[in-house]
């Protein structure tokens, strides 16, 4: 129990920084001094509006209630890891040891896109059916961003594979280039 009760309470401290970093960042493009961690009034702002919506997100039920969202969530992470572990060996041409991330990232993909296509079809539309409209709605709308994100990252992933497969594309070195010596 104690370490059921860790884990949901660091992941949540890990996704309120993040998710407050984030936020963060893109109001700072419009409003300069919120981009700036160390910035007291946006530090704050930023934070009561992440954690209120995790306390949103709890009023409507429990854990869970979003814990099926999270795990949609957190197996897709692994894909994109994989994903990019894949994108950086075909990029410094190691594209022959793809084999070794590929077909867990293939594995994954499928089955969470498989549930997180059950989720939104079925077990979502059931909660709002069931009275928990605004948990419902909110799962059926985080849970179709999440996948749509992966989806997008994969493609981008598989468009560079290709070009470098192809030839398209050069891959790169991880030896930085020398600098010129000065006479």
């Amino acid at each position: 129990i104690m370490f059921e009760a860790l884990f949901i309470l660091t992941t949540i401290d890990a996704g309120t920084r993040i998710g407050r970093f984030l936020l963060q960042e893109t109001v700072g493009r419009v409003y300069e001094p919120f981009a700036r961690p160390d910035w007291l009034p946006g530090s704050i702002l930023a934070s009561a509006i992440i954690t209120g919506g995790w306390g949103l997100l709890i009023q409507t039920g429990s854990i869970g209630t979003i814990w099926p969202m999270f795990g949609i969530a957190n197996q897709l992470l692994a894909a994109m890891a994989l994903a990019l572990v894949t994108t950086w060996l075909v990029n410094t041409g190691r594209g022959r040891y793809a084999w070794v991330t590929v077909p867990p990232m293939l594995f994954v993909v499928a089955t969470t896109m498989t549930a997180g296509t059950q989720l939104v079809l079925w077990r979502f539309p059931a909660m709002i059916e069931g009275g928990k409209k605004l948990a419902g709605y909110l799962n059926i709308a985080l849970t179709l961003f999440v996948m749509c994100s992966v989806s997008a990252v994969l493609l981008w992933c598989c468009t560079r594979w290709a070009a470098v497969f192809l030839g398209m594309a050069p891959t790169r070195t991880d030896s930085p280039t020398p600098a010129p010596e000065s006479a």
